[in-house]
């Protein structure tokens, strides 16, 4: 019994995620787009993280400014974006993400054991699950060009 016990343990000790430093959040941040669909949406709501610049993509403008990771947490108070005029439905979607980030929202990244890691954000008592797609290298052409 003891046995059993002790595999058992040991599996679940290897299956956690090991935490990650700053710097290695940093990079793996990096190397997705992070996409969150709305429920009362269909349209993405994407972000990408590079050079210590948040980006965020509603299908109608691009936002952007700096971020800081503090403590597990993400802030970017100022966010520019391109002015054009969008469809009432991804208006609201630019408020949210805009609004956002203001605050330090606490978050982690679920990486292991699949090719589409989840950087899930926690937020007045919510859970904001945004998926990451690889970001392909500029060397790589992925129809063969």
């Amino acid at each position: 019994m003891k046995t059993k016990i002790m595999m058992l343990v040991l599996f679940c000790t290897a299956c956690t995620e090991k935490p990650l430093s700053t710097q290695e959040t940093q990079k793996l941040l990096g190397q997705y787009t992070w996409a969150y669909t709305p429920s009362n949406s269909d349209i993405p709501i994407e972000l990408t993280f590079k050079d210590n610049q948040l980006g965020a993509y509603t299908s109608c403008n691009y936002m952007g400014g700096a971020y800081k990771m503090i403590e597990q947490k993400i802030v970017a108070q100022s966010f520019a974006s391109n002015a054009m005029g969008c469809p009432s439905h991804l208006e609201k979607q630019e408020s949210f993400i805009k609004g956002f980030f203001e605050q330090p929202v606490p978050f982690q990244i679920k990486y292991a054991s699949s090719p589409h890691p989840k950087l899930i954000f926690q937020k007045n008592q919510q859970e904001y699950s945004f998926v990451g797609t690889k970001i392909l290298s500029k060397n790589k052409h992925p129809h063969g060009e």
